[in-house]
């Protein structure tokens, strides 16, 4: 399944208030090392079937606070309403992989 590019509201809406499971990216176009992690992101999620988004952050958005992200990529695992998980930096598929399975 390819990664659904999903908008901060919509975001909210599903793991927060929907209370949904989700693997999410926050990335930003203009973030060198999210470039970089950019082909392992798009292939382990191609090989997922569900939940799988992924987020834009400008520089200076409200929602680095938000979301609580000290720096991206950050992908983060969410359940039932809470975060159960987070990696950041520099991400390997074994991290993106140790995420889903505490959810799936």
């Amino acid at each position: 399944m390819k990664p659904e590019i999903i908008d901060p509201q919509a975001l909210k809406r599903l793991v927060i208030s929907e209370k949904g499971s989700a693997v999410v990216l926050f990335t930003g176009e203009w973030c060198p090392d999210c470039k970089a992690f950019k082909h392992t992101w798009q292939e382990w999620a191609r090989s997922k079937d569900g939940p799988v988004f992924q987020v834009d952050v400008a520089r200076g958005s409200p929602l680095w606070a938000e979301w609580k992200l000290d720096e991206i990529p950050t992908v983060a695992l969410f359940v039932a309403g809470s975060e159960k998980g987070r990696v950041h930096g520099v991400i390997a598929d074994a991290d993106l992989q140790r995420l889903w399975e505490k959810a799936f």
